[in-house]
């Protein structure tokens, strides 16, 4: 069985969309499980609606209120026993054979792995805009991110290319990923480089998702380029703390390290 892990927080625009299109599922043995964030809209009423309709819905109440999104995601983490999990944002589209697509890949990377290996799977997607018109067909190529950066746990921590809603992982890697001990780091980041750490990282080189932009998204993406680079770049002096303390968690590297590695992962994607 497949947890799928979903946290919302005033969505009603784009939740039923996003719903139905993981009921639609061409694979369809799984449990969606919902934890509202403490949203002020219809969002709730929206989650109440489709658990009466569907009984694979369900709404994790927890009675813990409003989390923040990384919390909330590793809560719901917390709350899944299912042989797998996926991660799923609000406010995307999944394709159809998403589901099927990373079961394939997962067992494949299965077949030379330990039962008791943390295994996770990702994929690319197709960023598209408000209304689901193509923006790229690749977040890959608009970020210039290299999937390949999954392989090394190190290069991963600095420089993340797993995006949350396009993966599936075992049991596994989620009791290698609890308790979350960085709460600095996005959800889906933490869950990646405890992975490939501690077991091993498949990728899918094409789109499972509708990535869709729009003015409330909580992570978004922009084309990587020289004034995108140049931005990000002010942030160092809070990059080297949190690399700092990822350097003391994880061990075997240090925030130095994590600094160069990260910028010549940047330096790649600006010139290839």
């Amino acid at each position: 069985m497949i947890d799928i892990l979903m946290s919302t927080f005033n969505g009603e625009r784009y939740l039923g969309e996003q719903v139905r299109s993981i009921l639609g599922q061409t694979f369809s043995e799984f449990r969606l499980v919902v934890r509202d964030d403490g949203s002020s809209d219809h969002t709730l009423a929206l989650i109440e609606e489709f658990c009466r309709e569907d009984e694979r819905v369900r709404l994790l109440g927890d009675g813990e209120g409003n989390l923040g999104l990384r919390r909330s995601f590793m809560r719901l983490l917390e709350a899944s026993e299912g042989e797998y999990f996926m991660f799923a944002d609000q406010d995307d589209v999944w394709l159809p054979e998403k589901i099927e697509r990373s079961i394939e890949a997962i067992k494949k990377l299965e077949s030379s792995s330990t039962k008791t290996e943390p295994l996770l799977v990702f994929s690319d997607l197709r960023v598209v805009n408000e209304q689901l018109e193509t923006i790229d067909d690749s977040l890959w190529h608009y970020q210039r991110l290299r999937p390949e950066v999954s392989q090394d746990w190190k290069r991963l921590l600095a420089q993340n290319v797993v995006t949350g809603c396009t993966i599936l992982a075992n049991r596994a890697a989620a009791r290698a990923s609890l308790p979350f001990a960085l709460p600095e780091m996005m959800h889906d980041h933490w869950v990646a480089v405890n992975a490939a750490k501690l077991g091993k990282i498949g990728y899918i080189n094409e789109p499972t998702v509708l990535y869709r932009q729009h003015a409330a998204n909580a992570e978004g993406s922009r084309d990587f380029g020289l004034k995108y680079a140049a931005g990000k770049s002010l942030g160092l002096g809070e990059r080297t703390e949190f690399y700092k303390k990822a350097a003391v968690h994880f061990g075997e590297v240090t925030a130095l390290g994590l600094l160069r590695l990260k910028a010549a992962e940047n330096l790649k994607r600006l010139f290839g």
